[in-house]
C-alpha cells in the first residue's frame, strides 16, 4: 500500500469518494485535503508517511476558504512548494482534473514543470494515473522501506504506539539499513527510550502495569522491574509476560537510561563506550533488540485487549489487615501527611484528620493498616498505630 497526499478541494463528494476507494483497491491510499495549506502543513508534519502526491487543477489556497474561491494559486503554490522540498525528500507528483483547462490544449504552469494532466472523466486515463503513481512510488526509498518492514511500522497505529512515533520508528529502520558504519551513535539511543516509554503507557492504560507506577519519579525503571516481577509494591498473581521479553527489557534499559545522562555516577559508562567505539554494533544491537520487542508487543496487546482481565493478574503487597510500619515523611500545610513504608518505594497519603487525630509530626514513626481501592490502582489508609 503506498500513501498519497491528494489534495483537492471536492475530495470528500461522492464522486471523489468513489475514485478514492478504486485507488486503494490498486493499493493507494489516499488522505485528501481541501487547500494546500492544510495538505502541506500535513505533509511537512510526516513526510516520511508519503510516498506520492495528487494534485487537483483548481482548488483552495487556505484553510476555510469557501466554494467558488478556487483558483490555479493552489497547485502553483503546491509545485513551488514540492521542489524546495527536494533537500528533504523528493515527491514524484500528479495532476488529475476535469477541467477544460488542464484536460484540453496546453497548461503554461503544467508546461512549465514538464508535467501533463490526467482527466478525471475518462475511465482509461484514471487507470493509468493509477498505474503511473504506482511505478513512481514503488522507486522511492522509503516506500521500499516501508514495505520491507510493514509489521514493524503497524506498531505506530492509534491503538499501539500512536501516529507521532512513526517519524521516531522510521529512522530507526533507516538507520539499520545503512550499509556504512554509523556515527555518533551515542546520541541516537534517546529515540529507543521514548519508544520503551509509550509501550509502558500504553500498557499501564489497559490495566498490564499498575498505572500507579508511572506516577512515582523513577517510573521508567519501576515498570521494567514490575513485568520481570521484582517490582517490591507488586506481585504478580500469574505470569504477565514471558521471562526473556523482560529480561531483554531490563538489560536495553540499562543500557539506554545509562547512555542518557552524560555525568554523574555512570554504572556502564555507555555514552564514553560508544565515542571510542571501533564499530557500530552495540547501537544497532540496541535497535534489532527494541524491534523484537516491538513486534512482541504488537501481539500481546491484541491478545489482552480487557483492562480488568488485565489487572487480576497481579496484587498490591499491601493487604488488607497486615501492619505496614514506616515513616511520616512529610506534613504539608494543608494538613495532609505522606507515608513512607519502610520496605516500599510507593509513598501513601495520609488524610488531614488522621494526622490531626493521631497528632502525627514528620519522621514520626508509626505503622498503618492499608486497604487497596477497588480497582487496585491506589492504597487508602484505614487505621494507624504508633
Amino acid at each position: 500500500m503506498f500513501k498519497v497526499l491528494w489534495i483537492d478541494d471536492q475530495y470528500k463528494d461522492a464522486e471523489m469518494i468513489q475514485f478514492a476507494i478504486e485507488a486503494d483497491n490498486e493499493g493507494l491510499l489516499l488522505e485528501g485535503y481541501p487547500s494546500f495549506e492544510e495538505g502541506f502543513e500535513s505533509l511537512e508534519r510526516k513526510l516520511e508517511h508519503f510516498d506520492v502526491i495528487l494534485l487537483d487543477g483548481l482548488f483552495f489556497e487556505k484553510k476555510g476558504q469557501e466554494a467558488g474561491t478556487e483558483d490555479e494559486s493552489g497547485i502553483g503554490m503546491a509545485i513551488a512548494r514540492i521542489n524546495e522540498l527536494k533537500s528533504k525528500k523528493v515527491f514524484p507528483w500528479f495532476v488529475l482534473s476535469g477541467k477544460d483547462k488542464f484536460t484540453k490544449g496546453e497548461n503554461s504552469l503544467l508546461k512549465a514543470n514538464k508535467a501533463r494532466c490526467f482527466d478525471k472523466t475518462n475511465p482509461s486515463d484514471v487507470v493509468r494515473l493509477f498505474e503511473e503513481m504506482k511505478a513512481a512510488a514503488s522507486q522511492q526509498p522509503d516506500a521500499q522501506l516501508k514495505h520491507k518492514y510493514p509489521q514493524l511500522l503497524e506498531t505506530c497505529s492509534d491503538q499501539l504506539l500512536g501516529t507521532e512515533h512513526f517519524s521516531r520508528l522510521f529512522a530507526l529502520i533507516k538507520h539499520i539499513e545503512n550499509v556504512e558504519k554509523l556515527a555518533n551513535t551515542e546520541d541516537m539511543l534517546n529515540p529507543i527510550r521514548k519508544i520503551i516509554e509509550r509501550i509502558f503507557r500504553r500498557m499501564a492504560e489497559q490495566g498490564i502495569i499498575p498505572e500507579t507506577i508511572l506516577a512515582n519519579k523513577g517510573w521508567i525503571n519501576g515498570s521494567s522491574l514490575f513485568l520481570a516481577n521484582k517490582h517490591s509494591d507488586y506481585e504478580h498473581l500469574s505470569e504477565i509476560i514471558p521471562p526473556v521479553v523482560s529480561e531483554n527489557i531490563h538489560r536495553l534499559l540499562n543500557i539506554i537510561q545509562d547512555a542518557s545522562h552524560g555525568e554523574g555516577e555512570l554504572k556502564l559508562k555507555v555514552d564514553q563506550y560508544l565515542k571510542s567505539a571501533q564499530s557500530d554494533y552495540l547501537y544497532r544491537s540496541c535497535v534489532y533488540l527494541l524491534f523484537d520487542l516491538l513486534l512482541w508487543f504488537k501481539e500481546f496487546m491484541k491478545n489482552n485487549p480487557d483492562k480488568e482481565s488485565n489487572k487480576v493478574c497481579w496484587k498490591s503487597k499491601v493487604s488488607n489487615g497486615d501492619w505496614i510500619t514506616g515513616t511520616v515523611s512529610r506534613v504539608a500545610e494543608n494538613g495532609w501527611g505522606t507515608f513512607q513504608p519502610d520496605n516500599a518505594h510507593a509513598t501513601i497519603s495520609i488524610p488531614p484528620k488522621m494526622v490531626s487525630d493521631n497528632h502525627l509530626n514528620e519522621n514520626d514513626s508509626i505503622k498503618i493498616m492499608a486497604e487497596p481501592s477497588p480497582d487496585g490502582t491506589k492504597t487508602f489508609i484505614k487505621a494507624i498505630s504508633r
